[in-house]
């Protein structure tokens, strides 16, 4: 019986990722979630790009990307909805994608978009200036209910459509990165237009953009929605884009793209060893390496270092909520961590040292100067020290419990209730483990994205394992920009969120860091003063310390080029290489049939 384990445990395993990703290709199971529109009919599996998400939706009919805790990363991001613009990390350039360009006036107060000729909605209505300036109203009325809202609202005095392909945005205040921060999106999301003939008469705080079976959900991207559960969508490619009748883009290769829910990594990875799935990932070394000896057709976008997701990891904390108000505290939480340990475990080593983060920056040739600029204010203040640890948490007057716990004063247990997405868990699982070790009586918990977004962006939380500091990719000022006061709402009160996490989640306030802030965020990127102000900043920082960092994030990303070539490589970087992100658009007018 034992000797058959393995035999069986990979005929279930096979038999489960058939029967995610192929139902609605093959027909309904017994066990296939119900979809939400009939198939209209089988395509081949070669014209199909799948691409499986290891989130459970719970909402899956929520087509509004301005509501906060919406998931877009399903589909509704990379293959419906398009930005005006793109910021490509390989190229450092801001890309038009909607739009042909932007020009500024010498205040930067100014900036005058253009559209691409021949921008239309799925329905077949024209996309024109009115769309997007209806969307940039709709946003500063609708502050701060709504993502994106509160920047815009501080930010833009007016928006005007000059005529039918041209808008003006004016500013309030001089901003040299309204386009990067607003337009073109650092990481995941920009604001991308909705349609005015569709949102005029609804209210966009509580509206679903219902798929109406197939006639609802409409955006300007190549794709529109063939049919969705909580743990699938489909999509089928919309013939009539407005970027392929424009000659502006190439119609995308595939027929249909399947995002079908595969909860654990084993089953994913298998599926793309098996040739059922398309783009995938590796999570350790050892784990690429056994995945392309099983199949030749795997593609590795690097070696063992992978590609580093422009997020690194973090421990957040509620600078709101007591002890961790105190610097002191979170010195002491940060000494506690052996951050090398986490990238032994979690990455097998991979990266060494260079895995460790000091900082928000990942490591980018652009950001490398400034990284090294602060790199002896900044490593203090992650060095593993447990017995710096212990002196910082015994100065504020705790003592060490019998079960091993520190108590405060008043008798209390000193503990951290750490919460996490699913797939933050090897992060989460780690701190936890250091963080009892040194004698906090911490916890984790994982919790539904959408439950994880909404929480920490209302300030509902403790402690969190994320990406908080997330931003900069080509110069500093955005990420840091993040932990700006301007962004703290009392608890309880949504988020500003601008990316794919919330602004200043621990709700930190520094006047000085503010100011200095809002005098970067006034230059121009490459300005020799920014770097001055910058390492003012970083003081200020090292000596608060408002958010931990961990580690870098290497991602190995694989692609399966039995059926598509193209793919974004080291050796091919047009693009940021990431599945999950509104880059991905450009992947899909990039990527070309291999039979």
């Amino acid at each position: 019986m034992t000797a058959r384990l393995p035999r069986l445990r990979k005929q279930l395993v096979r038999a489960a990722t058939a029967a995610l990703i192929f139902g609605s290709v093959l027909g309904p199971s017994a066990h296939a979630a119900p979809a939400q529109a009939p198939a209209d009919q089988q395509v081949a599996r070669k014209d199909i790009l799948v691409i499986p998400t290891n989130v459970n939706v719970p909402a899956p009919d929520i087509w509004n990307p301005y509501i906060p805790g919406t998931f877009i990363l399903q589909g509704m991001n990379q293959n419906l909805m398009e930005p005006l613009f793109m910021l490509n990390y390989e190229t450092g350039a801001i890309d038009g994608w909607l739009a042909s360009g932007y020009t500024a006036n010498d205040a930067q107060t100014e900036f005058t978009v253009t559209l691409k000729p021949g921008t239309e909605w799925s329905d077949g209505t024209p996309l024109t200036s009115d769309d997007v300036v209806f969307t940039i109203n709709m946003l500063k009325t609708h502050a701060p209910l709504l993502n994106f809202s509160i920047p815009i609202k501080n930010e833009v005095a007016s928006v005007d459509a000059v005529d039918d392909r041209t808008i003006r945005f004016t500013l309030n205040a001089p901003d040299p990165f309204f386009v990067l921060s607003n337009l073109a999106g650092t990481t995941s999301q920009a604001i991308v237009p909705v349609p005015k003939h569709i949102w005029q008469n609804v209210d966009p705080v509580t509206f679903k953009n219902p798929w109406n079976n197939g006639a609802g959900a409409i955006f300007s991207g190549p794709y529109v929605v063939k049919s969705f559960s909580s743990t699938e969508w489909d999509y089928k490619r919309n013939d009539n884009w407005w970027g392929a009748k424009s000659g502006a883009y190439r119609l995308p290769a595939p027929l249909e793209i399947h995002r079908p829910w595969i909860p654990d990594d084993a089953t994913s990875q298998q599926a793309l060893v098996n040739n059922d799935s398309d783009i995938g990932g590796a999570t350790t070394p050892s784990t690429q390496t056994a995945m392309l000896a099983q199949n030749p057709k795997i593609a590795a976008y690097s070696g063992t270092q992978g590609w580093v997701d422009p997020c690194p990891r973090m421990l957040t904390l509620n600078t709101m909520i007591a002890p961790w108000d105190n610097k002191v505290m979170r010195h002491a939480l940060s000494n506690s961590l052996n951050r090398r340990q986490i990238v032994d475990v979690v990455y097998e080593g991979a990266g060494g040292d260079a895995a460790v983060s000091n900082f928000i920056f990942p490591t980018y040739k652009a950001l490398q100067p400034y990284s090294a600029a602060a790199k002896d204010i900044l490593d203090p203040t992650i060095a593993y020290n447990p017995d710096m640890a212990h002196q910082l948490i015994e100065s504020q007057g705790y003592t060490m419990g019998g079960d091993g716990h520190y108590v405060g004063p008043d008798g209390t247990t000193l503990s951290l209730d750490v919460v996490g997405p699913p797939f933050m868990e090897p992060w989460g699982r780690m701190v936890v483990q250091q963080l009892q070790a040194i004698g906090v009586d911490a916890n984790l918990r994982l919790i539904e994205w959408g439950i994880f977004r909404d929480q920490t962006g209302r300030g509902n939380f403790t402690g969190a394992v994320d990406w908080d500091g997330c931003g900069s990719v080509v110069e500093p000022w955005f990420g840091m920009n993040r932990y700006n006061k301007t962004y703290v709402n009392p608890i309880g009160t949504p988020g500003t969120e601008n990316v794919d996490n919330t602004n200043n989640a621990g709700r930190w306030s520094n006047d000085q860091y503010s100011a200095l802030m809002d005098q970067m965020g006034k230059l121009p990127p490459g300005d020799p003063r920014v770097k001055d102000l910058y390492m003012q900043a970083v003081q200020i920082w090292a000596d608060e310390l408002p958010d931990i960092p961990l580690v870098q994030t290497p991602s190995l990303l694989l692609f399966n080029t039995t059926y598509w070539t193209g793919w974004p490589t080291a050796d091919n970087n047009y693009v940021q290489p990431p599945s999950w992100w509104e880059h991905f658009l450009r992947v899909l007018v990039e990527i070309k049939p291999a039979q």
